[in-house]
């Protein structure tokens, strides 16, 4: 598996460090125990569909009916059992390989429904195009093939740092949107994207529904008017959810090793990556150019932060997606948040009021988990290394007779 990796290592050259390497051994490790306590819920799992590389996004038409992206590029409607490739969607960026198409960054990522999908049709996607731009389209599905597709939204500039993209809806006509900027930084070479006001990476956007920026967007230094950030200073928040009845945005988000955060995003607030950071550099180096009392001073810490310790230096549990549970089949998970741990390959549920994290009976690479309108959960996991297909949706419910 290590010659493997390498030679993956050697196609894409001189875009690969530390962090893509770490990545690659991750995906083929055995899953590793829970970081945390595990909570013995009583749930059953079932297999709904197989054969996906790395299932990202999924949008909710019914109790047995979704649309699926694919990050290398593919996207299917699954109706009863029953799944069907969706044509006319962009390509994606990969890099070239003989066999299986290889995704680092980016690729085809988040999807959702237009809150009046019923009557409009529109449905939203984000990915990386072959250029190194993160793009938002828009587009309707007819006889199994996406129509009336068109960009809504773009990046400034061209990047391959964009690991991860989120969309969540905050009302009827608008929603927000992570675009990740996780490059790696250290002390000694800070990488400031996220800090750039002129870079879209490292990121969460509010945008209408057409893709035009709102006018009570926050006007940032620099600009007299307002843009499309509603908030900088991230690494990476692929876990985002809009909590409807309180109006607020949470975010969870990647740190470098070690050092995840759980973030309260507030309009214009700066979250401070790189300048201050709780984990280190993938080579052991800090990231951290000023202390916490400094960052305190002009950055929103984070409201909880994870570091599993390690004899050198922490791991993350590398966030991937943030589902508030309320009125779920599953009476343990209500009123938790639910994340998929990326590194440890299991489902983690985290009590804010408490600030207690514990790992659940769900292994694999959580890429995302969303509810079903029944109160069962549903969950995408990744394939268990690059050289196969075997991701798949699965279903959790509670065991009958508990």
């Amino acid at each position: 598996m290590l010659n493997c990796h390498l030679s993956l290592l050697k196609i894409i050259g001189n875009r690969c460090n530390l962090f893509f390497l770490s990545l690659l051994l991750m995906l083929g490790c055995k899953t590793s125990s829970s970081p945390f306590p595990i909570s013995n819920d009583v749930i059953k799992i079932d297999t709904i569909a197989t054969d996906f590389s790395i299932p990202y996004g999924i949008a909710i038409l019914g109790e047995n009916e979704y649309y699926i992206s694919d990050r290398i590029g593919k996207f299917y409607h699954f109706k009863q059992g029953q799944l069907t490739t969706i044509s006319g969607l962009p390509k994606v960026l990969t890099y070239p390989n003989p066999g299986f198409p290889i995704i680092l960054h980016g690729g085809l990522m988040d999807i959702s429904l237009h809150p009046n999908f019923a009557t409009n049709g529109w449905i939203y996607s984000v990915f990386l195009n072959p250029k190194g731009i993160c793009e938002v389209v828009r587009f309707k599905i007819k006889n199994n093939q996406a129509v009336q597709l068109s960009s809504i939204f773009a990046t400034r500039t061209a990047g391959y740092y964009g690991n991860g993209a989120r969309i969540v809806w905050q009302d009827d006509s608008h929603f927000f949107l992570n675009i990740g900027g996780s490059t790696g930084s250290t002390i000694t070479r800070p990488k400031l994207r996220a800090q750039d006001l002129a870079e879209d990476w490292g990121k969460i956007h509010r945008l209408k529904e057409d893709g035009s920026i709102p006018t009570d967007n926050p006007i940032l230094e620099g600009f007299n008017a307002p843009i499309s950030i509603w908030s900088y200073g991230h690494r990476d928040a692929q876990g985002l959810y809009y909590d409807d009845l309180t109006k607020v945005l949470f975010a969870c988000e990647h740190g470098p090793k070690g050092g995840d955060e759980f973030n309260i995003i507030e309009k214009g607030g700066n979250y401070g990556w790189p300048l201050f950071s709780h984990g280190i550099d993938y080579g052991g180096e800090a990231v951290s150019t000023i202390s916490k009392d400094s960052a305190a001073t002009f950055s929103i810490l984070a409201e909880h932060y994870w570091t599993v310790p390690t004899s050198d230096g922490g791991q993350a549990i590398a966030p991937a997606c943030l589902l508030k549970v309320a009125n779920s089949n599953i009476p343990e998970w209500n009123n938790h948040f639910l994340i998929g741990s990326l590194a440890f390959k299991r489902l983690l549920k985290y009590n804010r009021e408490t600030g207690k994290t514990m790992g659940l009976n769900v292994t694999g690479r959580v890429r995302t988990i969303k509810q079903l309108p029944s109160g069962d959960m549903i969950a995408l996991i990744e394939r268990t290394s690059p050289e196969q297909s075997n991701g798949k949706i699965v279903r959790i419910s509670v065991e009958q007779g508990n």
